[in-house]
């Protein structure tokens, strides 16, 4: 691993760096990562090796590409002539019925086949994915053995033995005693790595991966005062700090490792935008239909990542970062100095402490940007957030959300793919383990906060709650910016 990228990684807020995992199921492992290759033949490694060699010779990597693939069809090939031989077709995943051939054990012609696919499959993805992206997606993917933990101990295989053509979330919390939308979202993750099926909304089904699997009971979503709790401040980071308010207050107290670790999260987060290429809304919205002096109000803003950006591309914009004082200390005297001195001294821009959750934000402001704000908050609260910031509307204002937008599991109609971007078939509507981090990040704010990545159709929902009414949804790197106007 290079050491360009190793200093990306250290700069992120990477799950397991608080160990707040460790509180929710003290599971004590994590999974292992690999695209070993199998027992190829030589010439297959010396293949596989020019892989190795792609950033010297951009004509390598085309080859490497080409081999890959050319192995992926020749192992296909290979596996396809051996269910044809056996006069069987081959298993498919939505099927729960035991395989004919699931007993017998294979033949090494069809073992290497398997295992070249599977190496080459995991090595493809690898050449062609951006390296923090994948590296990312790698240091996140220990939430799916916590979420087949949960799976397992709640007994889900058994329970949805009962209906195989899919039970709703409301039955499935009735039979673990595990909130609908947690276990929904648990189940979502698990759906993304062909864990389980998503039959329609809310419903789910077992597959062939699921349809044998063993049981147990789940302690920590079943228990009698946490469980059903969507509190933000009754989680797993409660549970293991003993701290008692939510995790910004723990990182506003006095209590010298939460303020340590709330300053590394706000550097962290810088680190956190590039590797989503979220800061690409700097270029893809029009800020040119803006008015000169426009006024952009960054509410929950931290140091002001997203302005700095704004800041240095689009000079006809003034600021208002709103976050407790700590953070706009942080940015007033430490970061904004260091990085932008010039936007400080031609006074485009203010620090003006706010708790969202109690007060609105500056009024009139052309446009109201929250980034990863809302998914940190129940329903209940989020709600009370954007109407807040509702109240300090204008006619002519507008309020942009950049959040992590979760695809559906399962197919939309042909009406709502037009604003979903759906996978193309056979792979998974919400395109399976090429999106797998954004439901990792679900489960992650669930241990730290209770609270939720969600879908197009719940921002909507919410912002029709909060009297906004939805106008667009931009896909802006990893995430996607959704906008409202006053209703």
């Amino acid at each position: 691993m290079s050491s360009y990228l190793l200093r990306r990684i250290a700069r992120w807020p990477r799950p397991g760096a608080l160990r707040f995992d460790r509180a929710l199921l003290s599971i004590g492992s994590q999974p292992e990562f690999s695209s070993s290759m199998g027992p190829l033949a030589p010439s297959n490694f010396r293949l596989m090796s020019s892989t190795s060699r792609a950033q010297e010779d951009e004509s390598s990597s085309q080859n490497s590409i080409s081999s890959l693939v050319r192995l992926i069809n020749e192992s296909a090939k290979v596996i396809e002539e051996h269910y044809a031989k056996s006069s069987t077709t081959v298993p498919s995943l939505d099927s729960i019925t035991a395989h004919s051939l699931d007993e017998q054990i294979m033949s090494n012609e069809l073992r290497l086949a398997v295992q070249t696919m599977k190496g080459a499959c995991a090595q493809l993805s690898n050449t062609v994915g951006k390296p923090d992206i994948t590296v990312l997606t790698k240091l996140m993917e220990h939430w799916y053995t916590t979420c087949m933990f949960i799976a397992l101990k709640s007994k889900l295989p058994d329970i949805l033995q009962e209906k195989p053509d899919g039970m709703h979330v409301s039955e499935i919390e009735e039979k673990t005693g595990i909130h609908r939308h947690k276990i929904g979202r648990i189940l979502r993750l698990l759906v993304s790595k062909h864990t389980f099926k998503e039959v329609s909304e809310d419903v789910f089904a077992n597959n062939r991966l699921t349809a044998k699997s063993g049981v147990y009971l789940a302690d920590i979503l079943t228990d009698k005062d946490w469980g059903h709790s969507l509190a933000s401040n009754q989680t797993a980071l409660n549970r293991y700090t003993g701290y008692p308010g939510t995790m910004w207050e723990y990182f506003e107290s006095e209590d010298t490792v939460g303020s340590q670790r709330g300053a590394r999260f706000g550097r962290g987060m810088m680190g956190w935008t590039g590797v989503l290429e979220s800061n690409a809304l700097v270029c893809d919205y029009p800020w040119h239909e803006l008015p000169s002096n426009a006024s952009f109000c960054d509410v929950g803003s931290g140091v002001g990542t997203m302005s700095m950006e704004l800041a240095k591309a689009h000079r006809n914009l003034r600021f208002v970062l709103h976050d407790k004082p700590e953070r706009l200390k942080q940015a007033e005297h430490e970061v904004w100095p260091k990085l932008l001195p010039g936007v400080l001294a031609e006074r485009r821009i203010e620090f003006v402490p706010l708790d969202f959750m109690k007060e609105s934000p500056e009024s009139g402001c052309d446009v109201y940007f929250l980034k990863n704000i809302i998914h940190d908050w129940s329903d209940e609260e989020a709600i009370t957030i954007l109407k807040n910031v509702r109240d300090a509307m204008a006619p002519h204002s507008r309020v942009l959300l950049q959040e992590y937008i979760l695809p559906p599991g399962h197919r939309v109609s042909d009406k709502e793919s037009g604003i979903i971007k759906q996978a193309p078939e056979p792979l998974l509507p919400n395109y399976g383990a090429g999106l797998i981090q954004q439901y990792c990040l679900d489960i992650h704010i669930l241990n730290l906060l209770n609270g939720q990545v969600r879908t197009l159709a719940q921002y909507i929902k919410l912002g029709e709650a909060a009297g906004l009414k939805f106008v667009k949804l931009r896909e802006v790197g990893q995430t996607g910016v959704v906008e409202y106007i006053r209703e």
